[in-house]
C-alpha cells in the first residue's frame, strides 16, 4: 500500500479512536480529576518515573561493559532516552531509535560499529523477549479471570508465544555457534562488487552477529543477569502503574494493573506513533470493563501520554545536542 493511502488511513484511525474514547467524557471533568492530585503526588510520580528511566539503561550498560567498553551508566541512559524519543514519535511499534544508539557509541566513545550494533541488538532481543513473555503471561491471567480477550485470546497468546520462541531459538542457535544471518546471506543473490556501501553494511551485520554469538558462548552469566534486570524493570513498571492507579483513587488489584498495562502495551504495538488514539481508547475500554468510570481511563492515558511525550522530547533534545556537538567539533 502506498504512503499516500497509508498515512490518511492511519490518521483516520486515530480520529476514530479518539472520538470513541472521548464520546462520554468532558474536558472539565478530566481537569477536575487531575486537580485531585497533590503537588507531592506529582513530585513522587516524577521521581519514580525518572528512576525507572535510569533502570531502562541497566541491561544495555551491563552488555556494553561485558563487551569491554566501560561507558558511563548515565551516558548510556541518556543515549537510550534519545533513542526512545526517536522511536516514540516514529510510526510503528516502538522501533527506530536503535541506529542513534550505535551512532553515539561510535562518535562519543570510538566503539566499533559492529560492537555497538551487537550490544544494541542483544539489548533489544532481551527487551522484546521480556515484553512478549509478559504480554503472553498477562493475557493468560486476564483470560483466566473471564474479563477480556475471550474472542482474540488465542491469537494474542499464539503470536506472543511465537515471538518468544523465535527469540529464544535465535539465542540458543547463537549459543551453539551457528550464524543464521550468514546462512541467510549465502542463500541470497551475491551483491555486486561495484556496490561498496551495500557490501559494507552486509559485512557489518555479519560481524555484529559474530560478536553476539561469541558473547552468548563466552558470557552466558551476563545474559542471565540481563534477563534478571528485564524482570526487575517489569516489576518496577507494574509498581509504577499501581502507584498511578492508587493516586487517582482507583482500588488496585492484580487484575486491574495487569489489564491496564497489557492494553497500554498492545497500543504501543500498533502502527500509530506512540500508540496515538489506541492508548486512550484501550484505557477507557479497560476501565469500563473493570467497572470503573471511563473518565479514569482517560485520566490514566493522559498521564501516560504527557509523561512519555515529555521524556520523548527530552530525549530528542539530548540527541540534537550530541549531534550538534560532534558536527561543530
Amino acid at each position: 500500500m502506498s504512503k499516500k493511502i497509508t498515512i490518511p488511513i492511519l490518521w483516520l484511525l486515530v480520529i476514530l479512536l479518539f472520538g470513541w474514547a472521548w464520546r462520554d467524557i468532558s474536558l472539565a471533568a478530566l481537569v477536575n480529576t487531575f486537580r485531585q492530585l497533590s503537588l507531592a503526588s506529582l513530585l513522587l510520580l516524577f521521581i519514580v518515573n525518572a528512576g525507572i528511566l535510569l533502570l531502562f539503561g541497566s541491561r544495555w550498560w551491563l552488555i556494553v561493559r561485558a563487551l569491554g567498553h566501560p561507558v558511563s551508566y548515565f551516558a548510556l541512559a541518556a543515549y537510550r532516552l534519545s533513542a526512545f524519543g526517536v522511536s516514540y514519535f516514529t510510526p510503528g511499534p516502538q522501533f527506530g531509535g536503535e541506529p542513534l544508539q550505535v551512532y553515539l557509541l561510535k562518535k562519543r566513545h570510538d566503539i566499533p560499529t559492529e560492537i555497538g550494533l551487537a550490544s544494541v541488538s542483544l539489548d533489544k532481543i532481551l527487551e522484546l523477549l521480556a515484553n512478549f513473555t509478559f504480554l503472553m503471561l498477562g493475557v493468560l491471567f486476564i483470560v483466566s479471570q473471564g474479563v477480556f480477550f475471550q474472542e482474540i485470546a488465542g491469537m494474542l497468546i499464539f503470536t506472543s508465544a511465537g515471538i518468544v520462541f523465535f527469540l529464544l531459538a535465535y539465542l540458543v542457535v547463537m549459543l551453539l555457534g551457528k550464524t543464521p544471518f550468514k546462512r541467510l546471506f549465502i542463500l541470497l543473490p551475491p551483491l555486486r562488487r561495484d556496490a561498496p556501501r551495500l557490501n559494507t553494511i552486509r559485512q557489518t551485520l555479519l560481524d555484529a552477529e559474530s560478536q553476539i554469538g561469541a558473547f552468548c558462548r563466552q558470557q552466558p552469566h551476563v545474559i542471565l543477569q540481563a534477563t534478571m534486570l528485564s524482570a526487575l524493570i517489569w516489576l518496577a513498571m507494574l509498581g509504577e502503574y499501581a502507584l498511578v492507579l492508587h493516586l487517582f483513587g482507583i482500588q488496585t488489584d492484580v487484575l486491574s494493573v495487569l489489564a491496564l498495562i497489557v492494553f497500554a502495551r498492545l497500543a504501543f504495538l500498533t502502527p500509530l506513533p506512540g500508540g496515538l488514539g489506541a492508548l486512550e481508547a484501550g484505557q477507557v475500554y479497560a476501565m469500563q470493563m473493570l467497572g470503573f468510570n471511563p473518565l479514569l481511563g482517560m485520566s490514566i492515558s493522559l498521564f501516560v501520554r504527557v509523561r512519555d511525550s515529555f521524556f520523548g522530547l527530552l530525549g530528542l533534545w539530548l540527541g540534537s545536542v550530541y549531534n550538534r556537538y560532534y558536527e561543530n567539533s
